[in-house]
């Protein structure tokens, strides 16, 4: 719990109406179709390349960028890909499906951008605790693809904020800045809703799991459990992205990490270390294959 400054800026009075943004949502477009249809297929155990393939040409945009990270030095191929089917069996089906993911929902994004936050540097935030959800699922046998994607979209509530609240956005964040305080702190104290609460509303409204929706909801208050779950998985990637400040900002304020969240992920100093220099390395190749447009002045 960090302790507020003795001359600290008084909180400002924002009332948002939580069945409003309950019908913002609600009003939310659908995901798109090859994007909801290639979700159905990685849901099956017996789907064939090629039908991956056919689903995954119907979209232009992000067959290139398939085509685009399979011929990314991350790789390290001699020979150029140069075709979808090609570029899936270089990525495998997994790697597939989250790399589609993230370009589908880099224009959602987008769309539901608002005035008050930094596009870029939430979706650099996205990326970085997607690609460190990943990661540490890898390390206990988890789900990657659900852990990837609940980090990707952990902070979607924010976006619905923003887009339909903007002055009360802004004003939550400049009282977090302020007060040196991670933004969930900030919009609890002054608002009572929480975004974690309304991603979790966002990701029901697109029919994402119910695995990934309770992750979302409970990443900043994991619960207690004998065993490591998603929500923790998405708790500490969520604080690790922060801590490495790859959204650029310049007031980075860094949540806490629930001990007893970190004892279930078994993460010692040494396995640490690794696992930070394994999120910066993808977190590079992702950035650079799936930047958004750069915003105008």
């Amino acid at each position: 719990m960090n302790v507020l400054p003795v001359a600290s800026m008084p909180p400002p009075r924002i009332t948002l109406d939580r069945q409003a943004l309950a019908d913002d949502i609600r009003s939310l477009p659908s995901l798109p179709t090859v994007v909801v249809q290639l979700q159905a297929l990685m849901a099956q155990n017996d789907t064939s390349i090629d039908s991956f393939s056919n689903t995954l040409q119907l979209d232009q945009a992000l067959s290139v960028k398939v085509l685009q990270l399979a011929n990314s030095p991350f790789y390290g191929l001699s020979n150029r890909i140069g075709s979808v089917r090609d570029a899936i069996n270089v990525l495998g089906l997994r790697q597939l499906g989250t790399l589609v993911l993230a370009a589908a929902l880099t224009v959602q994004f987008e769309k539901l951008h608002g005035k008050a936050l930094h596009i870029e540097a939430f979706w650099r935030h996205s990326i970085g605790c997607a690609v460190a959800a990943r990661q540490i699922a890898r390390l206990h046998g988890m789900n990657e693809p659900a852990a990837f994607t609940a980090g990707l979209l952990h902070d979607v509530g924010r976006l619905v904020v923003d887009s339909h609240y903007p002055e009360e956005a802004a004003l939550i964040m400049a009282w977090a800045d302020s007060q040196d305080l991670p933004y969930f702190e900030a919009e609890q104290a002054l608002t009572g809703i929480h975004h974690a609460e309304l991603g979790q509303w966002v990701c029901q409204h697109w029919h994402f799991a119910p695995e990934i929706t309770e992750a979302i909801a409970g990443h900043h208050q994991p619960g207690s459990a004998s065993k490591a779950m998603l929500a923790d998985v998405v708790h500490v990637a969520d604080a690790l992205a922060h801590a490495l400040d790859l959204a650029e900002l310049a007031s980075e304020a860094v949540p806490a990490i629930n001990r007893s969240v970190w004892q279930r992920l078994a993460l010692t100093e040494q396995r640490t270390a690794a696992l930070l220099r394994g999120i910066e390395e993808e977190f590079q190749q992702l950035e650079s294959v799936l930047r958004p447009r750069k915003e105008t002045p």
